[in-house]
């Protein structure tokens, strides 16, 4: 198993590949070997263990059940065994591993879309890895560590049952996940996951703005209360009749 200290492009390198492929967009056909030749990056080496022995699956079509992300989201925790969330901030870990162990990956999971906007549009979102939203929604290495991060952490469910109810809707996961808020909690994600698992069983249909609505009013509540120190069972009966309430609303 290969596991040594992974070197990284480094920021100004980062800063470079991105202006340089948003004129040039089919330099992403280069290798990463080329592309450090042709525009001078530079490799700096961090602390970071990377199993180079390890690669993801191939996706063999666009839909959930085809394009392999609940089982990439599991193997890239053995790709970086001891990355902590405060590392996986760091945009040169993905940026490099998306334009060189990965690249056939991130080409086949992302194509480019035809028009010149769109290909912009698509190199910077799934390339690189700026912000939290990108980080945790876009990017195509670091999406599969996150969403795979806070299923092993949701002790609650199976983490197959966590990625069951993740992946059905990209609108709930990107509410719920992809964003700053009091859900980014471990038991509070959990509780949200509790609730909205027994409404599916119920027959209440997901709602992307109902859901949306529910999600502010858990941040509202989080302001007034603290909710990451509550257990789950206290949260699922504080977060429950929320839901219900603003499913029960009508959105306009």
């Amino acid at each position: 198993m290969s596991n040594n200290f992974y070197s990284v492009l480094n920021t100004e390198s980062v800063k470079r590949l991105k202006s340089d492929l948003l004129v040039n967009p089919h330099h992403l056909d280069l290798s990463f070997d080329e592309l450090c030749d042709l525009l001078d990056l530079s490799l700096v080496t961090t602390s970071y263990v990377v199993n180079l022995d390890v690669m993801l699956e191939k996706p063999k079509g666009a839909t959930q059940e085809l394009n392999a992300d609940a089982a990439n989201c599991k193997i890239i925790l053995d790709v970086l065994p001891n990355l902590t969330p405060a590392n996986a901030t760091d945009e040169r870990l993905w940026v490099t591993l998306c334009f060189s162990q990965f690249k056939d990956y991130a080409k086949e999971r992302w194509p480019l879309r035809e028009s010149a906007e769109d290909k912009l549009a698509d190199i910077s979102n799934h390339w690189f890895a700026n912000g939290v939203r990108g980080r945790m929604r876009d990017n195509a290495i670091s999406r599969l560590w996150w969403m795979g991060h806070t299923a092993k952490h949701i002790t609650a469910f199976t983490v197959d049952k966590v990625f069951e109810i993740l992946f059905f809707n990209s609108d709930y996961r990107s509410s719920l996940l992809e964003r700053n808020s009091t859900a980014n909690a471990i038991n509070v994600t959990t509780a949200i996951l509790k609730i909205t698992d027994e409404a599916y069983g119920e027959g209440i249909k997901f709602k992307r703005e109902s859901f949306r609505n529910f999600i502010k009013e858990v941040n509202i509540i989080g302001g007034r209360s603290n909710l990451a120190a509550m257990d789950i069972d206290n949260l699922v009966k504080v977060l429950k009749p929320v839901y219900r309430e603003t499913y029960a609303e009508k959105v306009e």
